[in-house]
């Protein structure tokens, strides 16, 4: 089965793979705390300590086990489709409860980790458990990326009805009675005919291209990419600029979103300020 209704700048199937990959985290997840518990002897090390120290530090297991548990079962759930026939369910139902969990993982993990500074009781197995809880958090992060890039297709808005069809398909708006100014210049009389839905490089201002790729610099340079993965991308943003017909935009426009699929926050970025919607008017 398929989530996606339309044609994708995304593969929506392979983000969904994605976010399944991380129900193996969790099971590791959970195996490496009940090692912590079984073989390690967490909870001697604890015995030591104050009453209320010892509940309050013993929560890394508790709350960290509970939280990969539930976690495996979301995702197995959200991502099932007959529980989630549509790419809105699926998303929407993964979104809400995550958030719910990070929540509880990160505030258990901070104040844990916040006691044992005070207190200066390093024990290992805290420590690998608090570790853990961070991973945690990071796989929820990577997932809440996905779904937010997910939320941008047009399967989604569709689904969602903030997007028509007739948004996609141009035939099927209802005719209209188009005035034409052919006494005005070309680019004027193309746009009060209604042609400037869809516009090939050669009749668009270059300015506004190269407007869009500065842009596109920006979002780069401020993500947390290493050095070597922002510059790729800004060379391959230039490679866009430099494009002069409809071909080669194609050709650069297609090697950018390609990159991209491996830098979800920053395709994510490119979505919410508009920059892919800008960059299909070039297409012809």
């Amino acid at each position: 089965m398929s989530y996606a209704i339309t044609n994708e700048i995304i593969d929506i199937d392979q983000q969904i793979e994605i976010i399944k990959v991380k129900r193996q985290n969790m099971k590791e997840y959970e195996e490496q705390f009940i090692h912590h518990k079984s073989i390690e002897n967490f909870y001697d090390c604890l015995k030591e300590l104050k009453p209320e120290d010892n509940f309050l530090i013993s929560k890394i297991y508790g709350k960290g086990r509970d939280t990969v548990i539930a976690l495996n079962s979301i995702i197995f759930d959200s991502t099932y489709p007959p529980n989630t026939p549509t790419l809105k369910k699926l998303v929407d139902h993964l979104s809400v409860n995550l958030e719910y969990h990070k929540n509880i993982c990160e505030s258990t993990y901070r104040a844990v980790e916040e006691r044992i500074h005070e207190l200066e009781f390093y024990e290992w197995s805290i420590l690998e458990m608090i570790n853990i809880c961070k991973y945690i958090c990071a796989d929820i992060d990577q997932i809440s990326d996905i779904l937010n890039l997910l939320k941008q297709t047009k399967t989604y808005r569709l689904q969602k009805g903030s997007l028509q069809m007739d948004d996609i398909d141009p035939t099927m708006k209802p005719n209209t009675t188009i005035q034409n100014n052919y006494n005005a210049p070309i680019q004027q009389s193309m746009i009060q005919s209604g042609h400037n839905n869809t516009m090939t490089v050669n009749q668009i201002n270059n300015q506004t291209l190269q407007q869009v790729c500065n842009q596109m610099r920006e979002i780069i340079d401020q993500s947390n990419e290493t050095p070597e993965a922002k510059q790729n991308l800004k060379d391959i943003v230039s490679e866009v600029e430099a494009t002069n017909n409809p071909s080669t935009f194609k050709d650069a426009y297609t090697k950018l979103t390609s990159a991209l699929s491996n830098h979800l926050t920053i395709l994510g970025a490119f979505g919410s300020s508009g920059i892919l919607t800008e960059l299909t008017k070039y297409l012809g």
